[in-house]
């Protein structure tokens, strides 16, 4: 056997150009005929057709959806010239580089061999032809395709290499064309996955901050003895509890005002004078405490504004009556500025201190304001008068 391999791979420079696809991992099998023509028959016998049959099947590996190899059988057709068969069958092998034109069609060119046994007017003989292909496939569906195919080998014979030249023996060589149709088994053809991009997260804007005004409410009775400005053991007590309710609202550029109340008994000047000095023991304590001066002021209001109201006017004995003015001796620290939202903890108490009972009530002067009082000893009279709207464990920071 004469075997010399002759390099036309015209399908590698197709082929070059896969190596970056994904992977596919598709076997298939496929058998075809048509048409085949044998180009230079009529130079060792003018009286014959150029026209044959051509039958072929195969088995090949799409390692992408550009790149595949291919094995088969071909019989390029059988041709009498004066009485004597000149036939070739043999094997195909190939590297097919694919296009893909959709999400049907795709065009192939292969490359590769032919390697054959013939039967011509010297007998039989085996060579190794150079094959080139190129063909149209069209997807019906997951499982099958249809495609046509055109071939070309290149010097089919028995004289391939032109040995038997001016030996006076007899040459049948020709360089064959073949177009098939053919159907095209996938058992297992997968789509490529497409990388998909993972989606832009945009990050939400901060949340815009919340207003904070709230307004602390203490009982002059727990601060002061009656009529005195100075603090009392258990109302230095309650301004530390203060003071902690305080920083847990955490108000960004925040303000403390804190506003002196007396009750009606005395003189309008004193009880000025009163209230003003009541302000000011309270804020220099929160200042002492850690408030910055420069965001806490003072107001005296006097008398002005009960709380009573009425309800005390027909009381004359002087002892019931500073007991019935008691809610109208107070002092009040009002907090306002901005916080950001914070997530609700439902395990988290309404009282920073932990409180075993909460008596609620609606603040006389504002129906928009709920008043909680504490029951631990030390937090007697504390008031915190809080906005319905604030959520439970709405923690603040303290800015000074």
């Amino acid at each position: 056997m004469n075997i010399r391999l002759k390099p036309v791979w015209i399908a590698l420079a197709l082929a070059t150009s896969a190596a970056q696809a994904a992977p596919v991992h598709d076997w298939y099998v496929g058998a075809g005929g048509g048409w085949a023509f044998a180009h230079d028959i009529d130079d060792f016998s003018q009286d014959v057709g150029k026209d044959a049959t051509a039958i072929n099947a195969f088995v090949g590996y799409n390692y992408n959806e550009n790149l595949g190899a291919e094995l088969g059988y071909l019989s390029t057709g059988d041709w009498d010239i004066a009485g004597q068969d000149f036939n070739s069958k043999g094997a195909t092998l190939s590297v097919i580089g694919r296009l893909p034109l959709g999400d049907i069609f795709s065009v192939f060119a292969e490359g590769g061999g032919y390697l054959y046994h013939v039967d011509s007017v010297n007998g039989g003989d085996d060579n190794l032809a150079p094959l080139a292909g190129l063909g149209l496939t069209a997807r019906l569906s997951d499982w099958v395709d249809i495609q046509t195919r055109y071939r070309y080998m290149v010097r089919v014979g028995d004289d391939p290499d032109n040995d038997k030249v001016g030996s006076g023996t007899k040459r049948w060589v020709s360089d064959i064309s073949t177009a098939t149709i053919e159907l095209v088994l996938h058992p297992n053809r997968t789509v490529a996955a497409v990388p998909v991009a993972a989606p832009l997260v945009v990050a939400p804007p901060p949340p815009a901050p919340e207003p904070v005004d709230q307004t602390f409410n203490l009982s002059s009775d727990v601060l002061f003895a009656f009529g005195k400005a100075e603090l009392k053991p258990e109302g230095m007590q309650a301004l530390d509890a203060l003071y902690q309710q305080i920083v847990d609202v955490k108000p960004k550029d925040g303000n403390a005002m804190v506003m002196g109340y007396t009750d009606r008994i005395g003189s309008d000047a004193n009880n000025q004078a009163l209230s003003e000095a009541r302000a000011s023991t309270v804020a220099n304590f929160l200042i002492g405490k850690g408030l910055p001066a420069d965001k806490v002021s003072i107001q005296g209001n006097g008398e002005s504004n009960p709380v009573t109201g009425t309800q005390c006017d027909a009381i004359k004995a002087r002892a019931a009556l500073i007991d019935c003015l008691a809610p109208d001796r107070r002092v009040e620290i009002r907090v306002t500025g901005v916080q950001a939202a914070a997530p609700v903890r439902e395990d988290e108490p309404l009282h920073a201190s932990g409180r075993q009972r909460a008596d609620a009530v609606h603040d006389g002067g504002d129906a928009s304001s709920l008043v909680v009082v504490g029951a631990r000893p030390e937090d007697e009279g504390v008031v915190a008068a809080c906005k319905l709207d604030r959520g439970e464990g709405a923690g603040v920071t303290r800015n000074a």
